[in-house]
């Protein structure tokens, strides 16, 4: 899935009256909800903070929630605010602990490279 179609659907999924996210190279969203500077420097502050999963702790958890009339999930941690997409082909056949994984594997990926292709405002 090409990133205009992650942010179509980061569009259609988060509420429109919050004006301000960012969206990372592996599709990691940061939602800023009350941002006081250069939103990239913010969302990768934010990313940086709590991004890390550590097994064990509450950072290791997640939420899946599959889309309604939408093709994938949205899977959220611990943190507000920080979302990740799982496309119906990488969830294909698996569970949602599966989808989970591969959701935080994105956000890991995302907080090693901090590339943003997207800003939002």
């Amino acid at each position: 899935m090409d990133i205009n179609q992650i942010i179509d659907i980061y569009r259609k999924v988060i509420e429109p009256k919050i004006k301000n996210w960012v969206v990372f190279s592996s599709g990691t969203c940061v939602i800023l909800y009350h941002p006081k500077g250069d939103l990239e420097t913010e969302a990768k502050e934010v990313l940086q903070k709590y991004g890390t999963s550590t097994p064990g702790t509450p950072s290791a958890d997640f939420q899946v929630m599959k889309l309604e009339g939408l093709p994938g999930w949205i899977v959220s941690g611990d943190q507000p605010g920080i979302l990740n997409y799982v496309s119906e082909d990488e969830g294909k056949e698996k569970e949602d602990w599966e989808i989970g994984l591969i959701a935080r594997d994105k956000k890991e990926q995302d907080l090693k490279e901090l590339k943003i292709i997207h800003v939002q405002s």
